[in-house]
């Protein structure tokens, strides 16, 4: 649930405690926390300036003092070989991961072309076509 809006800043692990502390105002008990939330990249060589767990690791440290319980959501990827897969575990066994990036999907989308399956539901893919 979220209860409020409020955009990313992309200020890492200390506005991961921030969207913490604004859901656990709101009644919240638990906050879903991803992958590299909040992440950005440096503007003088690209890389990411923030660990990709940083937030998630930040944010279950400091939880018990402000009364909320952290669920890390898994960095999740598509693979030919066994679906649904954890990005590590694919590394791992060498497995083909299958990749969409949000561009290619908003270009598909506009021109009505197809959407893998694997990447979004077709009848979510139906939605988005006809209101936006």
């Amino acid at each position: 649930i979220n209860a409020e809006y409020m955009g990313m800043h992309m200020a890492g692990p200390r506005e991961a405690i921030q969207h913490m502390i604004l859901r656990k105002n709101y009644g919240c008990t638990h906050f879903i926390i991803g992958r590299d939330m909040a992440g950005c990249k440096s503007s003088i060589d690209g890389e990411d300036f923030y660990g990709p767990y940083e937030a998630q690791d930040f944010a279950k440290t400091h939880a018990p003092e402000l009364g909320m319980k952290t669920v890390p959501s898994l960095d999740l990827v598509y693979t030919q070989e066994k679906g649904y897969i954890t990005a590590e575990s694919a590394k791992k066994e060498g497995l083909k991961v299958m990749k969409l990036s949000g561009t290619e999907f908003r270009r598909r989308l506009r021109a009505g072309e197809g959407i893998p399956e694997w990447f979004a539901f077709s009848s979510v893919v139906d939605v988005l076509r006809n209101n936006y």
